[in-house]
């Protein structure tokens, strides 16, 4: 028994030095964000979009509709101020619509 124990406490410990790890710790925020703006779009908005991805602390988002496009550029500060608060903190300080 104790030896489970013994390894169950040395697993939590290998999962929390690789979380802290901050090349992963950067992309598992960056995949958080996608998530978050995935959320706050909704289904019927996300079909719009061809691609998204997080670099330099900005939000990349392509989108097949230019009419879209133009309505999410004068939303962009509550749609940034959106995703830092879901978030917890200020992750993003842009958002780039393409």
């Amino acid at each position: 028994m104790r030896k489970a124990s013994s390894n169950i406490n040395s697993l939590s410990n290998v999962i929390r030095k690789i979380i802290k790890n901050s090349k992963l710790s950067n992309r598992l925020d960056n995949i958080k964000v996608i998530e978050i703006w995935e959320e706050i779009i909704g289904k019927n908005l996300q079909k719009y979009v061809i691609d998204s991805k997080v670099f330099n602390n900005k939000l990349y988002i392509k989108l097949k509709s230019s009419t879209l496009r133009n309505e999410l550029i004068f939303k962009k500060t509550e749609l940034i101020d959106k995703i830092n608060n879901n978030f917890g903190k200020v992750i993003i300080n842009d958002i780039i619509f393409n």
